[in-house]
């Protein structure tokens, strides 16, 4: 009795034990995904004379599939350059470059300056998912005409922040060649971005990826146990198989990112689970067809020959009574 009260004991402790790791799990990877994501606030400045043009860099979204950033660009405040605030008091241009080729953003006389989008060129590699990293380096020059026409740098300055959920986005600013003009010697400024993901995606993937094996473990540990005649064979188990099989796919799909078919993790993790998910199921057909005829027609055999074998054995002491009797009557 106290072997069973230490076991049942520790059954409940065991299950306590799973409840408070489950619990723990949870709230990490919620917390990671509540920190994560924020950029670390860049700033830096052209020099020159005069209130600069701030321009503001907010990383929007980041594909890597497509090796893509989106990044936002919003002027303001405007410096010496505008009056009010809200518009330019001449033409500006600002050159972008890292897109898909060299970008102009165009505020004219008296216009609105608003946010723009553009889209960075990342250099990395999805396959290396989810420990896939990416940079991009971007330089930004304000211009406006001089008498000649020719677009000449105004002060400015760049300021990185924001926050991209899902991703780590390190911005560093650079710092290039000076320029002298009217306004002074200007810096021409960028910023590089390192890109990579954040913790709490891998977490969920990881995460995933554990669930992914744990189908092939159990769909193994059934089959071979039915082999080994230690369970009784059931053909529904087949559709049982055949759903963990069919439900990789789904969830290989749902790995946060996307990474295409090919990735590091097909080769390591998912080829495997599908190669152990279709193992389970040969296994448990093998112990299937070494069992013989299926179960109902071995079981109405079985119940023929019985019936037939009381029937005969009721002839013969139906016989053997009678015989009885006649002797009994000579």
């Amino acid at each position: 009795m106290s072997a069973l009260r230490a076991r049942s004991r520790r059954r409940r402790v065991g299950m306590i034990g799973g409840i408070i790791a489950l619990a723990l799990l949870y709230v990490v990877v919620i917390a990671l995904y509540a920190a994560g994501g924020r950029i670390d606030h860049a700033e830096v400045s052209s020099g020159g004379d005069g209130s600069p043009l701030v321009l503001t860099l907010t990383p929007v979204d980041i594909d890597g599939t497509a090796g893509h950033m989106t990044l936002r660009i919003t002027p303001g405040p405007l410096g010496a350059y505008s009056s009010d605030q809200f518009s330019m008091d001449e033409t500006v241009q600002i050159l972008v470059t890292g897109t898909d080729g060299s970008r102009t953003i165009e505020y004219g006389a008296e216009e609105v300056a608003g946010p723009q989008t553009i889209v960075l060129t990342l250099d990395g590699f999805i396959e290396q998912w989810p420990f896939d990293r990416y940079t991009t380096e971007t330089l930004i020059v304000p211009l406006r005409a001089d008498a000649d026409g020719q677009g000449v740098p105004i002060p400015y300055s760049l300021t990185a922040d924001g926050r991209v959920p899902g991703w780590n986005v390190d911005a560093e600013a650079v710092s290039t060649a000076s320029m002298v003009t009217e306004d002074g010697p200007i810096t021409v400024l960028g910023v590089q971005f390192t890109v990579t993901r954040a913790a709490s995606t891998i977490a969920f993937g990881v995460v995933l990826l554990t669930l992914m094996v744990i189908a092939p473990v159990l769909v193994l540990t059934a089959a071979i146990t039915v082999y080994r005649g230690r369970r009784r064979i059931e053909a529904t188990m087949l559709g049982w198989i055949g759903a963990m099989l069919f439900a990789t796919i789904p969830l290989r799909n749902f790995l946060p990112g996307s990474p295409p078919i090919g990735s590091w993790v097909d080769y390591l993790i998912v080829l495997w689970v599908i190669a152990a998910l279709i193992a389970g199921l040969v296994i448990f057909v093998l112990a299937w067809l070494r069992s013989g005829p299926d179960g109902p027609a071995v079981a109405s055999q079985s119940a023929d020959g019985e019936n037939g074998d009381r029937a005969r054995v009721r002839a013969g002491d139906g016989g053997s009574d009678g015989d009885g009797d006649a002797g009994g009557d000579d």
